[in-house]
């Protein structure tokens, strides 16, 4: 009996390894479709490095000055801007394209005046590239390089926290024709949602009449930002996750170099881990897993608050690790209450990366990554402690389940209207 408990133990790690690199080949391949194949002039470009006084810049965002050559190479204009003096230092080079990591289109740029529209444009990109950090580490990188300002960079954090829960509500998705286990598992996915829309209703409105977030952060950042830093936490659970992506990767262009045969391959990938994880979560002695995620890790909502920080630290992406508990929500091995505790603790772990990149940038990126960091900690004192406020996700997501449990329509409804059709809707008008 116990050798097939530890076997069934090792066989659920083994596919949760296996959903893992499911989920960062689908995250690479939306990436690699969205991603524009032309830049023009006025795009914004993230170069690996460009040389300031003979020192390197790391991931330096710049302005294109002209179209591409036949090589390659375009002249680009580099801005950086100090707080403390608000000078503007500004430095011409030349680039080349191939090196270009991310392109921000002049229309984008226009776009980030409003705040509104800067809190769609977090939702809608985060939804595209799968990941608040690879969001918010892109949105610090461009207030470091003063592309956009650090009050329109706030904004945009608050979206990347909404945009990220769509993959667990996609993950959810996979339990959709199993009742009570689909209500269960969309319960377990939407209570993230509901808590990020709250705390954006609550503060959203405040930063914008005082700019409460950006104050603090600018005190903070000016405080602890002192000197060259330059940190990169290589987390092995990320390093094992890359090193099974790329082996993914490998075999699907066997068949075919196409990043919709990737998309395809990875999602049918991922669903088939998630069916195999709830399958041998439900084969185990439920009671005596239940037993020890009571006893050892969601005893208290503390302890399950603090295990969320600590494992989306270590992989480094809130949508990795709240994605990997909707099986066991579905299964019945976590319910609604364990997990939102843990969701919270998602919420602040996610900011880390952020931190980590500002810190090789300038005062200005750790304004927006303290920003975040400040948010997600003041939403859950605000939320997480007041026994009505704390209920409103929970009976919310409730409600939503037992709804798309009666019609089936309504998850897709959901998941189409709230993560993509408004947002590009307010980003097209308001553009």
């Amino acid at each position: 009996m116990k050798k097939n408990i530890y076997l069934n133990i090792i066989l659920v790690f083994l596919c949760l390894y296996t959903f893992l690199i499911g989920i960062k080949g689908l995250s690479s391949a939306i990436n690699q479709i969205s991603s524009p194949d032309d830049i023009f002039v006025g795009d914004q470009v993230q170069l690996k490095y460009i040389l300031v006084d003979e020192e390197k810049v790391k991931k330096a965002w710049v302005e294109v000055l002209a179209k591409p050559d036949e090589n390659g190479d375009f002249d680009f204009l580099y801005r950086q801007k100090n707080i403390e003096t608000e000078e503007v230092t500004e430095v011409f080079g030349k680039g080349n394209v191939s090196k270009k990591k991310k392109v921000a289109s002049k229309w984008f740029l226009d776009a980030t005046d409003s705040a509104f529209i800067c809190l769609f444009i977090g939702i809608f990109a985060t939804v595209i590239f799968q990941s608040s950090s690879t969001t918010t580490s892109l949105i610090v990188a461009m207030a470091g390089g003063a592309i956009i300002l650090p009050s329109s960079a706030v904004f945009m954090v608050m979206g990347a926290n909404i945009g990220t829960t769509v993959t667990n509500t996609l993950i959810s998705m996979g339990h959709i024709t199993k009742g009570e286990e689909f209500k269960r598992a969309f319960s377990a996915a939407t209570v993230h949602d509901f808590f990020n829309l709250m705390a954006v209703l609550i503060f959203f409105p405040l930063e914008m009449m005082f700019g409460l977030f950006q104050k603090m952060s600018t005190g903070l950042a000016t405080l602890f930002f002192s000197g060259d830093f330059d940190v990169e936490f290589q987390s092995p659970i990320k390093a094992a996750v890359k090193w099974g992506v790329g082996h993914f990767k490998d075999l699907v262009h066997v068949i075919s170099d196409n990043d919709w045969m990737l998309l395809a391959a990875s999602g049918m990938l991922t669903l088939f881990m998630l069916f195999s994880i709830v399958k041998l979560l439900k084969n185990m002695v439920l009671e005596k897993v239940e037993a020890f995620f009571d006893k050892y890790i969601f005893k208290t909502a503390l302890r399950a608050m603090a295990f969320g920080v600590v494992l989306t630290i270590l992989v480094q992406s809130s949508s990795i690790t709240t994605s990997t508990i909707v099986p066991l929500a579905g299964a019945g091995v976590l319910t609604l209450r364990q997990i939102f505790p843990f969701t919270l603790g998602a919420n602040i772990g996610t900011t880390v990366t952020a931190l980590l990149a500002a810190m090789v940038l300038n005062p200005t990126a750790m304004i927006v990554a303290f920003s975040h960091l400040l948010f997600n900690i003041f939403g859950i004192i605000t939320i997480y402690p007041i026994k009505i406020l704390r209920r409103i996700p929970m009976s919310a997501a409730n409600k939503l389940s037992e709804l798309a449990v009666r019609n089936k329509f309504i998850p897709i409804l959901y998941l189409l209207v709230v993560f993509v059709l408004i947002p590009l809707f307010i980003i097209l008008i308001g553009g």
